[in-house]
């Protein structure tokens, strides 16, 4: 059997290219549909705009190809037109807008490709103008101090624009210095001449054009250039000295822009830890590096990913939008491509029949190698960040318009071949770099393993992921009920623009927001596995919807122990009034009401700033996260603690009646009590407090929570730390002072309630299990004995209103700026009440009556129902 030749190896090698493109452009089609989980059948059409521009092109070029260069390499072109696909795609899945442009580019380039593939002597030809080349590219870049722009409109003006179209002289200077190196090496570098002086005219050119794109911030192209002129040193000398220049170099530059250049300082720190500020300048590498490890081993699938989080996803971070979407094995498949590319290059300068040629050959392959590589290395964060382009990838026509004409080249260099092998020691140095290349190309896909497979669930999990957000657009979150099945929030709209309502905005501060931008906040975020469905629904159903859609299932409703008609109730009551309210059941710990006024909307996220800057903070729970001094109410605690100590539950200090504040004086006349103790009189804390053992009264104050944080699903105020021996001489004014939030007041007023036993607090009540079936939610459980049962009931018959069906005691305190605060905590009597309830409210003002009112309207019709 004949063996085949080159020319009848490549239609086989352009038809899997053509079926992979082909295969891509349909599977994205497909992706809308997927996405919305349309039940019929439905194509994108506009994704194949694109691929019939790939196609025109590639198989025109192809014909050309075969036509003029038959002897040529057979790999190099059919892959190279596979990436050029791969990435007109990858482009218009990003922004077709910008895809648009890159087609235009993508259909010059094969233009000029084609005319460049029919000139004879194309390559002796650049040699023999190589100054013309060179002043031309260097002109170009000179241009842009004068007229340089750029299409952002701020920034450096790396660009130049001549109706409408802008083109980067950096891209083709590129091509045109490795034509003007090749060829004077060629020429000038001899073995009985002195290096210094055979390489000094491009030492000067390098310097130039290094200064020129440096002071326009171009570093990463800066570092190109020096990065393959060292190469071609060290293959035209034949020294392997020069191959440890290139990291040499590349450290010096760097630690001498470290502490120079503010921007070279920014890209190395973030370099070093590239989560150090991950909503300012570390920003794109972190999200890089989420992109790559939500791509993990198989991709999301094409189209159905959010490479879109990476700012610049279409060109700098190309590279991570196909690891999202293809996974470790699609990037593993591209850099198995760019290897055989580069390779092949090298392969194709070693069999050149002229030096210039192999000069040339191998700067071109240096060029894409080096550009490859460093682009990649530094989406993984393995290098500082680079504005460099991918090849063949990224958007940028300047940058895919130079690369194609460097593969014409290659190629044309290829077709006329030498049959006669080089010398070893002239190969060696080819061979050593192509080796160094490969060894890269392998550490960078052992790392991309790393963050794709071994450290995907960490930086997954990591809070600066917000995939989450275009999950809740396509899939459904569960609902959130009150105690009886009303709805409090809801998921509306259609896949792709679900969105959450709350139908009680006053519950915003304890249900919380979910937003892309700003995130989760409340039970929003802490039960978020339930709405989600995450720790509802068995690990199958959850792979098979991801594998499908790239979208969890969806969610589970939850319910609450929130009882909508006290927590309506409750909202009137503290109407426009500055202060929280927390009704809870003293025995369950079930909260059945949790208010805190002024509140915010969630569901309007644009007055998100101006609430944030509000000095009555909207957004603060003031029942979970609120802290207020604990002021006169510390006579209850003080009281306990006193009785706890003398082991006479009747005894109490002796308390002159005739002065008290006018505070206290004020609550007296409104209650017609003259219990000075339960209307929080400033004497009486004080006397309590001295007569009061300090030991007792911290282990007391302990016993009650006063120093724990309570087990909630909402964020909680920090509780103040628990005094030391040395400090129990100025209790006297440290208890008054003590820090507290509502929440932990209504556990105590719960405590004495319920016969001394202290409780844990429970807003979340069960969740729907993916049969439909409600499954109870349970709290850690925080019980103890706080109080013996005899001294919690002596606590509610010393605290009794007139009319023996609630307990109560009133306090006042004053917060940094001289407001006055009013604290009120109480709760029924077990011998009246059905259903023990406990109740604390702080009111930021003066209004001792208010508290009355709410704590009275509150717990009192209770008892009577």
């Amino acid at each position: 059997m004949a063996t085949k030749t080159k020319a009848q190896r490549q239609p086989n090698l352009m038809l899997i290219g053509a079926l992979f493109v082909f295969f891509y452009t349909f599977v994205l089609s497909l992706a809308p549909a997927i996405r919305e989980h349309f039940s019929g059948f439905w194509l994108e059409w506009r994704y194949f705009i694109p691929f019939a521009a790939w196609l025109v092109g590639t198989l025109s070029l192809n014909y050309a190809v075969k036509r003029f260069l038959p002897n040529r390499d057979p790999w190099v072109f059919p892959i190279v037109m596979l990436l050029c696909g791969w990435g007109l795609l990858t482009v218009w899945r990003l922004s077709p807008t910008l895809g648009q442009r890159q087609i235009i580019w993508y259909l010059l380039a094969c233009l000029l490709f084609y005319i460049g593939i029919r000139q004879k002597e194309l390559v002796t030809k650049l040699k023999r103008l190589k100054y013309l080349w060179l002043l031309f590219g260097l002109l170009l870049i000179g241009l842009t101090f004068w007229i340089g722009v750029n299409p952002s409109g701020t920034g450096p003006a790396r660009w130049l624009n001549a109706f409408g179209v802008y083109f980067q002289p950096s891209e083709p200077l590129k091509l045109f210095l490795l034509v003007y190196i090749a060829a004077f090496f060629a020429d000038q570098v001899k073995p009985n001449t002195s290096l210094l002086s055979s390489i000094l005219p491009t030492l000067i050119i390098i310097a130039i054009t290094a200064v020129m794109l440096m002071s326009q911030r171009d570093l990463g192209t800066a570092a190109l250039f020096l990065g393959f002129y060292v190469l071609m040193l060290a293959v035209s000398t034949n020294s392997r000295k020069y191959l440890w220049i290139v990291p040499l170099l590349a450290i010096t530059a760097i630690v001498i822009g470290y502490f120079t250049l503010d921007i070279v300082k920014t890209r190395v720190d973030i370099w070093l830890n590239p989560w150090l500020n991950t909503s300012g300048s570390s920003y794109q590498i972190s999200q890089a590096q989420i992109a790559i490890a939500s791509g993990g081993l198989f991709g999301a699938g094409p189209g159905l990913g959010s490479p879109g989080f990476v700012p610049v996803a279409v060109s700098d971070f190309v590279f991570t939008a196909i690891a999202e979407e293809t996974g470790l094995l699609g990037t593993s498949a591209l850099l198995l491509l760019f290897a055989i590319v580069i390779i092949r290059g090298i392969n194709i300068a070693l069999a050149s029949k002229t030096t210039y040629g192999r000069y040339l050959a191998f700067g071109i392959s240096m060029f894409l190698a080096l550009q490859s590589l460093w682009i990649i290395c530094g989406n993984l964060g393995l290098l500082p960040l680079t504005g460099v382009t991918l090849p063949f990838i990224s958007y940028g026509g300047s940058s895919l318009l130079t690369s194609l004409m460097a593969i014409l080249i290659l190629l044309k260099i290829s077709s006329d071949s030498s049959t006669i092998p080089l010398p070893y020691k002239t190969r060696q140095p080819y061979h050593r770099i192509a080796a160094a290349v490969l060894i890269l190309l392998i550490l960078m896909l052992g790392f991309n393993s790393t963050l794709a497979i071994f450290n995907q669930e960490s930086i997954v999990a990591k809070a600066e992921n917000t995939r989450w957000s275009i999950d809740d657009r396509y899939s459904p979150l569960g609902n959130i009920v009150d105690q009886s099945g009303k709805t409090i929030t809801r998921t509306i709209g259609t896949p792709g623009d679900f969105e959450r309502e709350l139908l009680v905005p006053s519950l915003s501060t304890t249900i919380g927001f979910t937003n892309p931008v700003l995130g989760k906040s409340g039970l929003e975020r802490s039960l978020y596995k339930y709405l989600r469905g995450v720790a509802t629904r068995d690990a199958e159903t959850i792979g098979q919807h991801r594998l499908l859609y790239n979208q969890p299932p969806p969610g589970s409703d939850v319910k609450l122990n929130i009882i909508l008609d006290f927590q309506t109730k409750a909202d009137e009551l503290l109407g426009n009034h500055k202060g929280a309210i927390v009704l809870l059941n003293a025995k369950t710990g079930e909260i059945y009401s949790i208010a805190s006024h002024p509140f915010f909307d969630a569901t309007i996220a644009e007055d998100w700033e101006s609430w944030r800057q509000r000095e009555d903070a909207p957004l603060l729970n003031r029942v979970t996260q609120g802290s207020y001094p604990l002021g006169t109410l510390s006579n209850i605690l003080t009281l306990n603690a006193h009785w706890a100590q003398q082991g006479n539950l009747g005894h109490y200090p002796l308390i002159d009646i005739t002065k008290p504040d006018p505070y206290c004086e004020a609550a007296m006349q409104l209650t017609g009590s003259v219990n000075m103790i339960q209307n929080g009189c400033s004497s009486s804390a004080t006397k309590l407090i001295e007569d009061t053992s300090p030991l007792g009264l911290v282990e007391q104050l302990n016993k009650f929570g006063i120093y724990d944080m309570p087990s909630l699903s909402l964020e909680l105020f920090q509780p103040e730390d628990m005094p030391d021996e040395n400090a129990f001489n100025t209790l006297r004014t440290h208890i008054p002072e003590t820090r507290v939030s509502p929440l932990q007041m209504a556990l105590i007023a719960a405590s004495i309630t319920n016969g001394g036993s202290k409780i844990s607090p429970a807003l979340v009540n069960a969740y729907q299990t993916e049969d439909g079936n409600w499954k109870s939610h349970t709290e850690p459980n925080q019980s103890s004995q706080v109080l013996s049962a005899q001294l919690a009931k002596s606590s509610r018959v010393f605290l009794s209103h007139q009319s023996q069906t609630i307990w109560y005691a009133i306090g006042h305190s004053v917060l940094e700026d001289n407001q006055l605060i009013t604290w009120y905590i109480g709760g029924t009597n077990d011998e009246t009440s059905p259903t023990p309830l406990a109740i604390a409210i702080v009111l930021e003002e003066d209004n001792p009556a208010l508290a009355i009112k709410i704590a009275e309207s509150l717990l009192i019709p209770h008892i009577n129902e």
